[in-house]
């Protein structure tokens, strides 16, 4: 059963890097397979390991396409005009079950479909947009933001289910999906049709006034309701810089600690009781089981909860099958229960976290400890170390694992995971559920319900002062958060998968394994150290939507060609897409920032830019921004590249002034227009400079109002990128001009439909690699028609 498992497990774990998703067509053939090795079940012993792994593995890959092609109707688009086309609103009947962002009038919420038009197809889960405050001035009804628990008839316009997509950025198109959201929309209009009615919603709204009182009632409600609407962007940078965020995600940690101590608790009591066997172990695990029950869902039970709760529940139904078994068949057993209930647990960062740190916790506690009667003090003091070698090693690793998953790691995330994991599994856990408990139990007596019901509350608000003081701190240190380059956390990996190897089979001759995957990790960091050049240069033109960012690179220094854009709600493309990039790129110098003009969509990132550069030599004729020099005429080397920026001859607003730059290496040629339109390309062509290039940014993003027919035959690219966001209002690029390139045989880019799209140029030519073919080519970074659906009502 084991192998099976195991073959179950790895097939639906390997689904991450699956390049596409099976057809459904496909199932029979899967069947029949896996009831062909059944079938052939008495073959030579030997061969029966190899035989139930692929029973597993064909079982485990049936159950993937089952669940995306009927459970989630994944419904993958090849044409770019297919999805491009939808805007009929569709009516969604459905119940809020989480304020995705509830600052500001423009809020993000996830709805739980009602129902569906077909009684085969299963509710959908939506991420809605709604910009609430031009809702309420249009609808007297929608006077107040929308509350978790009520139910609302929606007008939505759908939008395609795509996010943007870098290296070294957030994939939302990922993390949604392993959310089980699966369509996407903008909200038109809305009414609401009933109030919250399920416990949770009342004693959540009874509950959220109260803590807003309290210094930190926004990590109370948090860690006892999972809900984290209260948490500001201050509170968010300090969790994110000290590596604690996961100390307020509701998850395995928590879980675990509620078990764990009920579960003490009980085999403590049933002490007083003797002679009761197995019976007070049974009892105990039951207990555990049933409050981390309750607490799953005092959290709403959100998805990252039940693979938690899944986690115990297999490893309680292990122990109860009187089986003595492994700490790796726990492992194993708890695994695939998860997967079977959600395959796509592998998409999220949760699912690695918690099962590497159920992974270390098992090879500490399986070590086998001396069988001779020990004192009161030495038991103690044997348990301490035990815990002391749990606790920094899960702090080790978790450390390593999120570098990788996120692209970076903060300096001082091990030191300060080591002093609040045990803080807050030992006192503020506790006390949190226990002053909720306290505070529900006084509510309902009517003799005290008059009273103040503070103070189990400032209690536990009292227990986060320590976590506070650190998190105040953190704003303080240097190397608060380190962006990684990618290779080097990959790296890391390596090291964190030979450490995981000598701890569980720790003999000398298993040294040999460890130090071969070390050595990956060691050539990356003395590369890193000492900055060595990569051959040839490269040009990066990001996906910001619909804006403009292209980084040229030579080895760990770079250019960079416009910033994307920012909004008031304090999003930005800097932040978000270009920093994690040049990171995981491995650029520690930003030589040059060029700014073509001021519009948002090009200049927007600025400010996070030239605080993340300060040195950097900024060119531009935005009158706002501090210029070094301007985009006056003129021609200079930087390293092997010859720039040159062609115009404008003169200051100018509006889009004719964009700065257009041209980069040559003597071979190879690009250049990057701007916004220009025809008067700005006229005036290019009257100079007289020849304007041939390989590679060309289309001018204004495709717009009709650029890329004329002779400016394009002046330059004659072989190349040409139109930086548009996916399916964008203005439906850049304009099939006129895409036409024009066509007529020069000239291979045509989108921003918005590949992603990030990363020229290689050097001796051998140029080599093109896009985020969805080459760089992350896996299922789950397609294009999808999610939310183009028939109407659910």
């Amino acid at each position: 059963m084991n192998y099976i498992l195991s073959g179950f497990c790895l097939a639906l774990v390997s689904a991450r890097v699956w390049p596409a998703m099976p057809s459904s067509l496909l199932s029979p053939l899967i069947i029949a397979g896996t009831l062909l090795l059944c079938a052939l079940w008495q073959v030579p012993k030997h061969h029966y390991p190899i035989k139930a792994l692929l029973c597993g593995a064909l079982a485990g890959v049936l159950w993937m396409m089952v669940f995306c092609h009927v459970v989630l109707s994944l419904r993958e688009v090849d044409e770019y005009s297919s999805l491009r086309g939808q805007t009929t609103p569709l009516t969604v009947r459905g119940k809020i079950i989480s304020l995705v962002a509830p600052h500001g009038d423009w809020i993000n919420l996830e709805v739980a479909e009602s129902r569906t038009s077909s009684r085969w197809q299963p509710p959908r889960r939506w991420r809605l947009g709604w910009d609430v405050s031009a809702m309420a001035a249009d609808n007297a009804e929608v006077g107040t933001l929308p509350q978790i628990g009520e139910v609302w008839l929606f007008e939505v316009r759908p939008r395609a289910f795509v996010s943007v997509l870098n290296q070294g950025g957030f994939n939302q198109q990922q993390y949604l999906l392993a959310q089980h959201v699966t369509a996407k929309g903008t909200v038109i209009n809305a009414k609401r049709l009933a109030a919250a009615q399920d416990v949770r919603s009342r004693l959540l709204a009874q509950l959220m006034p109260l803590l807003q009182t309290l210094p930190n009632g926004d990590m109370l409600l948090a860690l006892t309701m999972g809900e984290r609407g209260l948490i500001g962007e201050r509170r968010w940078q300090q969790l994110r810089q000290t590596g604690t965020g996961h100390l307020v995600a509701i998850s395995g940690l928590h879980l675990s600690v509620v078990a764990l101590w009920l579960y003490a608790l009980a085999r403590g009591l049933s002490r007083c009781w003797p002679g009761q066997g197995r019976w007070g172990l049974l009892t105990a695990q039951l207990l555990a089981l049933l409050g981390a029950g309750v607490y799953a869902w005092l959290a709403g039970f959100a998805i990252p909860v039940q693979r938690a709760l899944l986690m115990l529940l297999a490893l309680v139904l292990v122990s109860w099958s009187m089986r003595n078994v492994s700490a790796w068949e726990r492992w194993l057993w708890a695994m695939a229960l998860v997967l079977l209930m959600d395959p796509l647990a592998p998409l999220s960062g949760g699912f690695w976290l918690s099962f590497l740190a159920l992974a270390l916790i098992l090879l500490e506690w399986q070590r086998p400890l001396p069988a001779e009667e020990l004192s009161w003090r030495a038991a103690t003091l044997r348990w301490c170390r035990q815990f002391w070698r749990v606790q920094w090693r899960l702090c080790l690793g978790l450390t390593l694992v999120q570098a990788m998953l996120f692209g970076g790691m903060t300096l001082h995330s091990f030191w300060i995971n080591l002093l609040l994991v045990p803080w807050f599994s030992v006192v503020v856990i506790p006390l949190s559920l226990l002053a909720l408990t306290l505070w529900r139990v006084l509510e309902a007596v009517p003799q005290v319900a008059s009273m103040p019901m503070s103070w189990p509350w400032e209690l536990a608000d009292w227990a986060l002062l320590p976590a506070n003081w650190l998190w105040q701190l953190s704003d303080t240190l240097p190397g608060n958060w380190v962006l990684l380059p990618s290779m080097l956390t990959l790296s890391l990996g390596f090291g964190l998968l030979a450490g995981v190897i000598w701890l569980w089979r720790p003999r000398p001759w298993h040294v040999v394994i460890p130090l071969f995957l070390l050595l990956p990790a060691l050539l990356q960091v003395v590369q890193w150290r000492a900055e060595l050049p990569l051959k040839g240069w490269q040009l990066h033109v990001l996906d910001v939507g619909q804006g403009l960012a292209v980084v040229a690179q030579q080895g760990t220094r770079a250019l960079l060609f416009d910033t994307g854009a920012a909004f008031p709600s304090g999003f930005s493309y800097a932040e978000r897409v270009i920093l994690p990039f040049l990171a995981s790129a491995g650029v520690r110098h930003l030589d040059y920032l060029l700014i073509s003009h001021g519009d948002n969509d090009h200049a927007g990132g600025f400010r996070v830019l030239h605080e993340a550069f300060p040195g950097t030599l900024l060119i531009t004729d935005t009158p706002w921004l501090p210029a070094s020099a301007d985009c006056r005429p003129r021609q200079w080397r930087w390293q092997q590249l010859t720039l040159t920026l062609l115009g404008p001859a003169q200051p100018q607003a509006g889009n004719n002034g964009s700065c257009v730059l041209l980069l040559d290496d003597g071979v190879h040629r690009v250049l990057l227009p701007g916004d220009i339109e025809l008067a700005g390309e006229v005036a290019l062509l009257r100079q007289g400079v020849p304007l041939h290039a390989q590679i060309l940014l289309a001018p204004h993003h495709g717009s009709k109002t650029s890329s004329s027919a002779d400016f394009i035959g002046a330059v004659n690219p072989e190349w040409v990128v139109f930086p548009a966001g996916f399916a964008n209002r203005w439906h850049f690029p304009k099939e006129e001009v895409r036409q024009r390139y066509q007529a020069v045989h000239a291979r045509q880019l989108v921003s918005g439909e590949q992603g990030q799209i990363s020229f290689m140029l050097d001796d051998r030519g140029i080599r093109v690699r896009t985020y969805r073919q080459q760089l992350a080519p896996y299922w789950y970074n397609r294009l999808f028609g999610f939310g183009y659906t028939r109407n659910p009502e």
